[in-house]
């Protein structure tokens, strides 16, 4: 499965749980404990003194979360870098030969507003490793039940697979989620992929809107994989045309993000 997972850490105190929740997932990985020292637009401005005291922060959160890493079997390294989180997030990811990239998500919904994280938001439309989108509830299981919303594509049947491998490695079940029409044909097509893996696996279908649909089913799993989708032309142009960048069921199911998610991005 996953050999080396980065972690992106900030400093908040959800990030003992992220790094426990990491562990007993992947424990034959490697994790990556990256925290971005992210000096802005100013950062001729900031004194030398400021700048030792981010990094000093940063470093103190590692020591903490190597200290809970310590009592497991889990091997990770940790590191400060210096630069705009997006930028240095993925360029790491390539240099190291990341298979996942995870981080904690700041979303939610407000009147008529979708608020997405602008870090969240730029590594969804720009990351060619799959992401691990992580909030707030965080529940350990050593057999997670996945849940796989999928629409038939041929990015979606990239996911189908990938949903298939990690519930043969945590000896689970997936239960695909059929979002378009022909749901018979993309029933049997996603049984044709499933079955190169040893699990159970079950189908249910949309019943009203897909984000209700998907928001409804997760409360019966543990997690969610999906693809990003078909990447568009306006991907290349994410900082111009932002809101169009991302599909709009995605952005929905980000900024709810009702379970863990895994995101195939490519």
């Amino acid at each position: 499965m996953y050999k080396k997972i980065l972690m992106v850490v900030d400093n908040s105190s959800i990030m003992d749980k992220v790094a426990e929740y990491l562990s007993s997932l992947f424990p034959d990985a490697t994790l990556f404990l990256v925290s971005v020292v992210n000096l802005g637009p100013f950062s001729g401005y900031y004194t030398k003194t400021v700048f030792n005291e981010m990094k000093a922060l940063s470093e103190e959160t590692l020591n903490r979360l190597s200290l809970i890493l310590d009592q497991t079997k889990v091997k990770f390294q940790t590191e400060v870098v210096v630069g705009d989180p997006v930028s240095t997030v993925l360029s790491y990811a390539k240099r190291k030969n990341i298979d996942l990239i995870a981080l904690e998500t700041h979303a939610g919904i407000s009147t008529n507003k979708i608020k997405i994280g602008s870090t969240t938001y730029s590594l969804v439309a720009n990351s060619h490793a799959p992401l691990f989108l992580l909030g707030e509830d965080l529940e350990i299981s050593r057999s997670p039940k996945i849940l796989h919303p999928t629409t038939g594509s041929k990015y979606s049947e990239i996911a189908t697979l990938e949903a298939g491998k990690l519930a043969d490695y945590w000896d689970s079940e997936v239960e695909v989620l059929i979002l378009n029409e022909p749901k018979e044909k993309i029933e049997e097509r996603a049984k044709e992929l499933l079955n190169n893996y040893h699990i159970n696996y079950s189908f249910s279908y949309v019943s009203e809107s897909e984000i209700n649909s998907i928001i409804k089913r997760a409360s019966y799993s543990d997690i969610l994989v999906g693809s990003r989708g078909s990447p568009r032309p306006t991907y290349r142009f994410h900082n111009l045309f932002k809101h169009w960048s991302i599909d709009e069921t995605l952005k929905l199911v980000l900024a709810f993000l009702p379970k863990p998610f895994i995101l195939i991005c490519d």
